[in-house]
């Protein structure tokens, strides 16, 4: 646990009373030890931590899980529609962050900073001409894959450095696209004719690896990758294949398919010149962490309090008008 947890008991106990019972459990991989810390709780509020079908079930009281995050491919929604569990999200909090951090990443890589700063700091060479296939950014196209909210903000910051901006979203509305002044294409003319390629998009189960092997023998520009969305949109091994054959001039990545410090520690990704690798914290400025912190407690204050109109956003369908306390 390596941060203050104190802003989200204020809100709990100023919400619901003095006297409700506000208990921290940090995960080290024991799903019966997390059964047993939830076994009588009436709500739920975390991150990251999966919340499979069985440990759901083990909590006869749990009316609610509330989730500090966008995503929520981590917790079985549907056995907790069953299971009378409300799940909810959060939602405008980051946006600006994360479209910054964005192109922070592909700006990085794609003038070769990493590469320049470890040649200075651990070679004592100066030497501007040490590496070679650095992109004019007016010259070039930057495809971005999803065009939601972030991935808007990504186009407005894009422009501004004179890239063409093109999109694949097949859920985005042209008017919206034609309005950020982005055209949209089919995910193989964005693959084709991309120099930067960013993943803006939610995780499903249709685009889970949806750069693989297959996807990376269509890049034609030798791109620069940037994933700030979820480590699972990429196959990481077809990744390392596509930077070893040089089909990708580099990637910035910010999520991994196995985060943890012993999937880190062990990932061919990491320790190369031409990979930048930010450790899940996009979405990080005090302010929006705060708001992170402030829309997921109040998510589940409305839960617990039956207030179902009030939760930002609830991803099942459960009645907690019954919950009312």
């Amino acid at each position: 646990m390596n941060r203050d947890l104190d802003l989200e008991r204020r809100f709990f106990t100023e919400a619901l009373g003095e006297n409700t019972q506000v208990e921290v459990y940090e995960h080290h991989g024991d799903n019966e030890a997390l059964k047993n810390a939830i076994k009588d709780a009436d709500g739920v509020l975390t991150s990251y931590l999966e919340f499979p079908k069985d440990v759901i079930e083990s909590a006869p009281n749990l009316k609610g899980i509330s989730i500090e995050a966008t995503g929520y491919n981590y917790v079985d929604a549907d056995a907790a529609q069953r299971h009378g569990t409300a799940v909810a999200v959060i939602g405008e909090y980051c946006t600006q962050e994360v479209a910054t951090h964005t192109i922070a990443l592909a700006l990085a890589v794609a003038r070769s900073l990493k590469h320049y700063d470890r040649q200075i700091e651990y070679r004592h060479s100066y030497d501007w001409n040490s590496t070679s296939g650095m992109i004019r950014l007016d010259d070039s196209t930057l495809g971005i894959m999803g065009l939601g909210k972030i991935g808007r903000a990504v186009a407005h910051r894009a422009q501004a450095f004179g890239l063409t901006v093109i999109a694949y979203d097949p859920y985005c509305p042209p008017q919206a696209a034609a309005d950020a002044g982005v055209r949209l294409v089919s995910k193989e003319e964005l693959l084709r004719t991309s120099d930067i390629i960013t993943l803006n998009m939610l995780l499903t189960p249709e685009n889970e690896h949806i750069l693989d092997d297959n996807a990376f023998s269509m890049m034609q520009r030798r791109p620069v990758i940037v994933n700030v969305s979820r480590g699972q949109l990429i196959d990481e091994a077809a990744l390392v294949r596509a930077l070893d054959s040089g089909r990708i001039f580099g990637a910035g990545l910010d999520v991994l398919e196995d985060e943890s410090d012993a999937g880190v520690a062990v990932s061919p990704l990491v320790g190369r010149d031409n990979v930048i690798l930010t450790p899940h914290s996009a979405f990080y400025s005090d302010k929006a962490l705060y708001e992170c912190q402030r829309i997921a407690c109040q998510n589940l204050i409305h839960i617990l309090r039956g207030e179902r109109d009030d939760v930002f956003r609830m991803v099942n369908d459960v009645d907690v008008s019954v919950n009312s306390r």
